[in-house]
């Protein structure tokens, strides 16, 4: 099973997608920003989801730090936010693909499959 690594300091949006996923892939969520790296360890993602904000850093900051290293540069990620130009922020920092907040379950897997099979 593929994994996914869900960074959103919401922790109810956190459990919803977490529940969400787990049934196809193995899922870990962080919601604490300052210890964002700490996840990776035992936990080699195939793919992140990063909300766009996440307490006083946001999803370009985090990527920063994440893609600094280099086992972790090449993974692809989904940004998530209900920024109202969302489209824009996911092509300023490369992202492999976006959702919109609110979104639903059926754009969630579908973004997710798709973004999986294309970054494989």
């Amino acid at each position: 099973m593929k994994k996914i690594l869900v960074i959103e300091d919401d922790q109810d949006i956190a459990d919803i997608v977490e529940m969400a996923l787990n049934e196809k892939y193995i899922v870990k969520t962080q919601t604490d920003n300052d210890y964002i790296l700490d996840a990776f360890e035992n936990f080699m993602p195939d793919l992140i989801m990063i909300d766009n904000q996440l307490g006083q850093k946001n999803a370009p900051e985090i990527l920063i730090e994440i893609k600094s290293v280099d086992a972790y540069k090449n993974i692809p990620f989904v940004l998530f936010s209900g920024h109202h130009d969302i489209k824009t922020l996911a092509t300023e920092i490369e992202a492999d693909a976006y959702l919109a907040k609110p979104f639903s379950l059926v754009d969630l897997y579908s973004c997710i499959d798709l973004t999986l099979t294309n970054c494989a």
